[in-house]
C-alpha cells in the first residue's frame, strides 16, 4: 500500500479542518418569495417557522427587524434574489456571514403541496455555498395505521424543513449541533383496547439519515415512560395497562448521545384502557307479554337498548329451544344490528314447531369485555279451541259459546246463527269467552252456526255453515249434544 507523505496528511487535515468550522457565523434570513402567491408575493408565516427551526438547530440568526431594516433602507422588494453588492452590504451593515434566501414554489392546490427551494450565501464573497429544493404532498405521507399522516399542508412543512436543513454543509450542520434527520417509518400499539393489568405491545420502525439514535423510549400522556429495546429493524416495548378506564396517548422520545440536548419526539398514537363490560338489555316487540316472558305467532323483533353505547368488536345470538338445542346460533363481527328479527326458524331456515325457547344474546366491546342478556319467548301458531252447544228451555234456546287458546286471551270473536232455511236468527260479536245469546225456538231440532275467533296473536278459527243440535237437559243428561272443534 502507497502510504501519504507526512506533508500531504497534514494539508489534507488543514482542508478539512478550515471547511468543518468556514461556515460557522451569524445568518441572515430573507422573507421567502412566494410564486405561489405571485411574483412580488412573500410567505411570511413559512419564513418565521423556518426562522425557529434554524434557532432550534443552534444558529446565531439576524433578527426579523434587523433583515427588514436592511431591505427598506437597500429598496430590495424582489426577496428570492441578492446581487453580490447587497449580501456584502448586509456582511457590513447588520455582519451577516451567511445569507439564506428562499423560494416557496409551491402551497396547496389541488395536490396540498408545499414546495420550496433554499440558497446559502457567505455574506464576506457572495459566493453560493449550498442550495437545495424539496417538496412533498400529502399522498407522499402515508404511514402504517394512518399514524403521522398528513392533515394538512401545515403537516408537510417540518418535513419540507427537515428535508432541506438535513443537507446543510458539513460545517453548518457542525456549527449548528443538528438533530439527526429521523422519522417513524410504522408504529404498531396491539391491542389497541385493552382491560385493566393486559399487556399492551409497541413496535416502531425507524428511517435515519445518519446515526441511529442513542436512545428510545415511550412516553405516556397521563405520566411515565417506558424504555424501548432495538429487535431485529424496529423498536419493541411492553408494558401492562392501567386500571382506570381512559385514553393514554403515547408518544416516542428519540436522543442522542443522553443529555447532549439531540433529542426528537413523536406523537405515535393512543391505545384505550376498558375494564367494563357493555351495559344492556334485550327489549322485545311484536309480542305478547305473559309475565316475564313473551309470546308471538309470526315474527318477533329484538331491539337491544345500551345505557352506554359503545364500539362493538363481536356478538353472536342463540335461540335454545326446551332441551337446551340451539337452533339458532349467529355470529357477526363489529357494530351489532340495530334491529334483529326472527320469525320462528332454525338458521338453516326451516320452520319450526310451536314451543317455548330461550334468546341469549351476547356482545363483546374492543377490549373483549363480554356482556349478555337472555328472554324468554312462547312460539304459539295453534287456533283457539271453541266449543258451542245450543239448549232448549220452554219456548227458548240458548246458544253458548266458550273456549280459548290457552294462556293467550282472545281479541275477537262473531256468531252468526240462521235456521236450517237459511233465515237469520241472531248475530253478535264480542272480545271475551264464555258467552251466550238466546233465540226462539221455532221446533227446529237444528241450527246453522257461522262463527269466527281470534287471539291476540291473530291466530284464527272459522266455522263456516256448521250444523247444530239443539237439545233439552234431559236429553244432555243422556248423551252429549255438543259439538267442539
Amino acid at each position: 500500500m502507497k502510504e501519504w507523505p507526512g506533508r500531504a496528511i497534514r494539508a489534507a487535515l488543514l482542508f478539512l479542518l478550515l471547511t468543518g468550522t468556514a461556515l460557522a457565523g451569524r445568518v441572515a434570513l430573507l422573507p421567502l418569495a412566494d410564486l405561489s402567491q405571485g411574483v412580488n408575493s412573500v410567505n411570511l408565516p413559512l419564513t418565521m417557522v423556518l426562522f425557529h427551526e434554524l434557532e432550534k438547530r443552534g444558529f446565531e440568526m439576524i433578527s426579523e427587524d434587523e433583515v427588514l431594516s436592511f431591505m427598506a433602507r437597500h429598496r430590495i422588494r424582489w426577496t428570492g434574489y441578492l446581487d453580490g453588492f447587497d449580501v456584502l452590504e448586509m456582511n457590513r451593515e447588520i455582519g451577516a456571514d451567511l445569507v439564506l434566501l428562499g423560494t416557496v414554489t409551491q402551497w396547496g392546490g389541488a395536490g396540498d403541496s408545499v414546495g420550496v427551494v433554499l440558497y446559502l450565501v457567505k455574506a464576506d464573497g457572495g459566493r453560493l455555498v449550498w442550495s437545495k429544493a424539496s417538496a412533498y404532498s400529502r399522498q407522499d405521507v402515508r404511514h402504517l395505521l394512518g399514524l403521522g399522516d398528513a392533515k394538512s399542508i401545515d403537516d408537510l412543512v417540518p418535513r419540507v424543513l427537515d428535508d432541506l436543513l438535513a443537507t446543510l454543509p458539513n460545517g453548518v450542520r457542525r456549527f449548528a449541533g443538528a438533530v439527526p434527520l429521523c422519522d417513524v417509518e410504522g408504529a404498531l400499539i396491539a391491542p389497541r383496547y385493552a382491560k385493566g393489568g393486559d399487556e399492551v405491545t409497541c413496535s416502531v420502525k425507524l428511517r435515519c439519515m445518519g446515526e441511529d439514535p442513542t436512545v428510545a423510549y415511550l412516553k405516556f400522556g397521563s405520566g411515565g415512560s417506558v424504555p424501548m429495546e432495538r429487535v431485529g429493524s424496529r423498536y419493541v416495548a411492553k408494558w401492562k395497562a392501567p386500571m382506570e378506564d381512559g385514553r393514554y396517548p403515547v408518544s416516542l422520545v428519540l436522543e442522542w448521545n443522553h443529555g447532549s440536548g439531540r433529542r426528537r419526539e413523536f406523537f405515535l398514537s393512543s391505545y384505550w384502557v376498558d375494564s367494563h363490560p357493555p351495559r344492556f338489555a334485550l327489549e322485545l316487540k311484536k309480542g305478547i307479554p305473559l309475565g316475564d316472558r313473551v309470546v308471538f305467532r309470526h315474527h318477533i323483533v329484538m331491539l337491544p337498548r345500551f345505557s352506554d353505547p359503545e364500539p362493538l368488536s363481536r356478538w353472536s345470538i342463540q335461540i335454545l329451544d326446551e332441551k337446551g338445542n340451539a337452533v339458532v346460533d349467529e355470529h357477526g363481527e363489529g357494530s351489532l344490528p340495530r334491529v334483529l328479527v326472527w320469525r320462528g326458524q332454525t338458521s338453516g331456515g326451516s320452520r319450526l314447531r310451536e314451543g317455548d325457547f330461550i334468546i341469549v344474546l351476547r356482545v363483546w366491546d374492543r377490549a373483549g369485555n363480554m356482556a349478555s342478556s337472555s328472554r324468554e319467548v312462547l312460539l304459539r301458531r295453534t287456533p283457539p279451541r271453541v266449543t258451542m252447544e245450543a239448549l232448549r228451555e220452554g219456548d227458548k234456546v240458548e246458544i253458548k259459546v266458550d273456549g280459548g287458546n290457552g294462556d293467550i286471551p282472545l281479541s275477537y270473536w262473531r256468531l252468526v246463527v240462521r235456521d236450517k232455511q237459511g233465515e237469520l236468527l241472531k248475530e253478535v260479536e264480542g272480545e271475551r269467552l264464555p258467552a251466550s245469546l238466546e233465540i226462539p225456538a221455532n221446533g227446529d231440532r237444528e241450527v246453522v252456526c257461522t262463527l269466527e275467533a281470534r287471539d291476540l296473536l291473530g291466530n284464527r278459527v272459522r266455522m263456516v255453515n256448521r250444523t247444530l243440535k239443539v237439545v233439552t237437559l234431559r236429553e244432555k243428561r243422556e248423551q252429549k249434544g255438543k259439538w267442539v272443534e
